[in-house]
């Protein structure tokens, strides 16, 4: 799973879609109890493991999500 930050999905809601994006899903995320874990840059990858659940911060996660699937399911395929 990938979510824009709060501050990501409002550069989106300005420059891309040009219109008010009515869910905001960093808060309901942490309101149905989530932890939501962002940097401090906007687009940024960032990747977090949690034992078999692995999410990324936005779409240039894509690859560093990747690799942290084949670590988790294969450890030996990881180049050092």
């Amino acid at each position: 799973m990938t979510v824009f930050s709060a501050s990501g999905e409002k550069v989106v809601e300005d420059h891309i879609l040009h219109a008010k994006i009515h869910f905001d899903m960093p808060s309901a995320l942490t309101a149905a109890g989530g932890n939501v874990v962002t940097t401090d840059v906007d687009f940024a990858p960032n990747v977090i493991v949690d034992r078999e659940l692995i999410t990324g911060q936005n779409p240039r996660s894509d690859h560093p999500i990747a690799a942290a699937s084949v670590a988790v399911l294969d450890p030996s395929l990881v180049t050092a």
